[in-house]
């Protein structure tokens, strides 16, 4: 039972009587009393379809079967979660796992979305991600804070919301499919977030975000394999600073950050590509096959004709 949620008798029933009510109400969505859900429910609307007739506060409520996702896009407020408040402000998103008692008192002209999902479809979300666990262990509790920008998670949050409610206007075949795919697109940024703030919280705020944008360079760049004291001094950073900011981030060094990268893509061209060896060296920004073959088997223990041939042979025999 959440916590504040005390069983008392219905008025005008005598004691002992069945079906205990709530002091705290339970909703389908806020407002309307809660009914059976079928599965794969889902639904959108914006903050400023019901929170206006309300007079912008939306009192203390839960969701039995029901998550729901809100981003804050404009404006702000106070959100009231089991108790204990916060002062939110744009860009935002909280996140609420069924049961969570919760309410807000929004700025008046507040604007972003609420998405409203039943938990089968959480639940199918996730089983498209190798990242499910992780997810799922995330979002068993509620989460909020700032939204970053769209270039530091990878995800534009604030347009899948409106991808969303754009599906929702106009019902049409996948509409099942694009929900889900939005939805796991949602959590893998929240989990971006999160990871971000652990991060912040390891290196403080500066060496976080030098690390961030040592990261972007090296997708960027990586093969082309630029000096570690070129990446550097684009970062206006020292190579010796760039170094102790990548042992505390990850514990190991800038180049060796750099050299996992190249190895992880001609790890995936040799599975998953049928490219010559010499070619996927070229492209990684190898001049001479000798020195491919000599770098990726210093680390992955055989040349990368042998570890191609071991992968397929792998695949071609998956274990019973």
């Amino acid at each position: 039972m959440p916590r504040h949620a005390e069983r008392i008798p219905p008025r005008n029933t005598p004691r002992g009587a069945a079906g205990p009510l709530y002091r705290i109400p339970a909703f389908g969505l806020y407002g309307n009393a809660e009914e059976a859900r079928a599965a794969g429910y889902a639904h959108i609307e914006t903050i400023a379809s019901r929170a206006p007739a309300n007079d912008w506060r939306i009192a203390a409520h839960r969701h039995a079967t029901l998550a729901q996702c809100i981003v804050v896009t404009r404006g702000g407020g106070m959100l009231d979660l089991e108790g204990a408040t916060a002062r939110f402000d744009a860009p935002w998103f909280i996140w609420l796992p069924p049961a969570v008692v919760h309410g807000f008192r929004f700025d008046p002209g507040t604007t972003g979305h609420v998405l409203t999902v039943s938990e089968d479809v959480v639940a199918a979300a996730l089983r498209a991600s190798v990242d499910a666990e992780r997810i799922a262990a995330m979002i068993a509790a509620p989460r909020f804070g700032p939204l970053p920008p769209a270039e530091e998670i990878g995800v534009d949050v604030a347009g899948i919301m409106e991808s969303i409610a754009r599906e929702h206007e106009l019902p049409r075949y996948g509409v099942n499919t694009v929900v889900s795919a939005s939805l796991l697109l949602l959590l893998v940024a929240f989990l971006r977030v999160r990871t971000l703030g652990e991060l912040a919280d390891t290196l403080g705020r500066a060496r976080a975000s030098e690390f961030r944008r040592f990261r972007a360079l090296v997708e960027r760049d990586f093969r082309r394999q630029t000096s570690i004291r070129a990446i550097a001094a684009e970062l206006g950073i020292t190579a010796d600073k760039l170094h102790a900011v990548t042992r505390q981030a990850v514990g190991k060094g800038p180049l060796a950050v750099l050299h996992d990268r190249i190895m992880l893509e001609c790890r995936r061209e040799l599975i998953y590509t049928d490219k010559p060896v010499a070619e996927i060296g070229f492209d990684c920004g190898f001049g001479d096959p000798a020195h491919f073959s000599r770098f990726f088997a210093r680390r992955a223990g055989c040349s990368p004709r042998r570890f191609r041939q071991l992968n397929r042979e792998k695949r071609a025999d998956p274990p019973a």
